[in-house]
């Protein structure tokens, strides 16, 4: 009975974790400098979801009522565990970010696109981060990654394709 209230309460707080660290960001560089400046040495990284926008975390709590990450480990072999789930803003498992390059914001209304590029440890990196203005602030809409080993598109891929990560 201990047990089941103990994953009760964590259910709980990994389902409400994006309002409880939700920040009002001004403009959409704000917004994606702050997610990088979780990665520098010392810092604590928020769960990515705590960025999305209302559209792109409707499709990610569909994927995890679809057990999509706890379906990928089980392909692999390995137990699922909800803090190894695909982060899109640095989809590799360590981090030593090098050249790290938040490119200025292209806006058109509501929504902007803003490049980043990074070298994480040897491994480049090229990422376009499409986000919306909504009631509360600039708010992460999508990730394309683009780089030359890696092409995917986080919704697409949430929807579609969960093992293609």
């Amino acid at each position: 009975m201990q047990q089941t209230g103990a994953m009760l309460v964590l259910a709980g707080l990994l389902l409400s974790g994006p309002a409880l660290g939700a920040e009002r960001y001004g403009d959409p560089k704000a917004l994606v400098s702050a997610i990088y400046a979780e990665y520098q040495p010392g810092a604590h990284a928020s769960a990515p979801n705590s960025f999305y926008s209302q559209r792109l975390q409707g499709i990610y709590e569909q994927a995890v009522e679809n057990n999509v990450f706890a379906d990928d480990a089980a392909v692999t072999g390995a137990p699922f565990v909800a803090a190894q789930m695909f982060n899109p803003f640095l989809p590799d498992a360590s981090a030593l970010l090098f050249d790290l390059s938040v490119g200025e914001a292209t806006i058109s209304g509501d929504r902007a696109v803003i490049n980043v590029s990074y070298h994480n440890f040897d491994h480049p990196r090229l990422l376009a981060i499409a986000t919306v203005r909504e009631a509360d602030g600039w708010k992460v809409d999508d990730v394309a990654a683009l780089g030359p080993d890696d092409h995917w598109l986080l919704s697409w891929a949430l929807t579609y394709d969960p093992l293609g990560f």
